[in-house]
């Protein structure tokens, strides 16, 4: 095989083609633009980071353009089946990257704190481009517009470990007083307005029993639901100004939520999207498909 490579390869063509640089090019971006989507240059460390696939597909991204990069790599010249594939591969790879990074990208609901309106087994569409883009390795974002609404589900990452996303509801927006006390929100000293619906049973992920009331809170121009539990978390008196840049967010199951009210606010550099519908919905417990819920929007 060296022989036939050896034989076949002109000396005095550049080591340096069009072909080859093209990919190794788009490669490198393609990985520091994936890699500066999960680091940001001079962030405190709040805590441990966990393991990205992302991450590590970005750093082989950009270990291959390297390769890709260094002189006398000509394979990508071969007229092979191996190199037809190759092609066929890195057009459909840099599609699917493209969507995801910058359009759609698939969530998964693990667990209940958005229970009544998104359920454990429920997968999701999170439209990326609706709080624009974070800018790579900084924390500015690009083409943010207004940012995020009050009633808002938004996927973001977790600001103690960004190695996690969450989603959860927007509270409050930058410069909001929110005050939460015996199952009651304000907003700058202003009661949201509720209305009591009916009682609300669940299993949750350990398999329990758990009964709530379901209420209809109203929030700007949103309408959703909410549970509480009587002696449970929403009971805790909660009383912040949310800063400049930064979001307050809560979950709908109000007493099952590890939320604004525990850890914080969420930076707006670190939001990935906004949910907008149901794609799919399995039901574990049952070993079923939740039909009703497919393609159903998110309030």
């Amino acid at each position: 095989m060296n022989r036939s490579y050896q034989q076949t390869r002109d000396p005095s063509r550049p080591r340096w083609t069009r072909k080859h640089l093209l990919h190794g090019v788009s490669f490198l971006l393609a990985g520091l633009l994936m890699l500066g989507s999960y680091v940001v240059i001079g962030e405190v460390d709040s805590g441990e980071m966990s393991l990205r696939w992302g991450m590590v597909a970005a750093l082989a991204m950009i270990g291959w353009a390297i390769l890709l990069l260094l002189p006398g790599q000509q394979f990508l010249e071969g007229h092979n089946q191996f190199v037809e594939y190759y092609d066929a591969m890195v057009v459909a790879v840099a599609v699917a990257l493209a969507v995801r990074t910058f359009l759609i990208e698939p969530f998964k609901i693990p667990s209940g704190s958005m229970i009544p309106t998104l359920l454990v087994g429920d997968y999701l569409f999170v439209n990326k481009m609706a709080y624009g883009h974070r800018a790579p390795f900084i924390r500015s974002r690009l083409f943010m517009g207004e940012g995020p609404r009050r009633g808002d589900v938004v996927v973001f990452e977790y600001p103690r470990d960004p190695g996690k996303d969450y989603i959860k509801r927007v509270i409050g927006l930058p410069g909001d007083r929110i005050l939460y006390e015996g199952h009651r929100l304000y907003i700058n000293n202003v009661p949201v307005n509720y209305q009591a619906k009916e009682s609300y049973s669940y299993q949750n992920e350990r398999n329990q029993r758990v009964d709530a009331e379901l209420y209809l809170e109203r929030l700007a121009n949103s309408e959703y639901s909410v549970l509480w539990q009587r002696d449970g978390l929403s009971s805790m008196r909660t009383s912040e100004v949310v800063p400049e840049g930064h979001y307050f967010v809560m979950g709908d199951n109000r007493d099952n939520s590890n939320d604004s009210r525990f850890w914080g606010f969420v930076p707006d550099y670190r939001l990935v999207g906004k949910a907008v519908v149901l794609f799919w919905s399995w039901d574990v417990q049952q070993s079923a498909v939740r039909w009703d819920r497919l393609w159903k929007a998110i309030q």
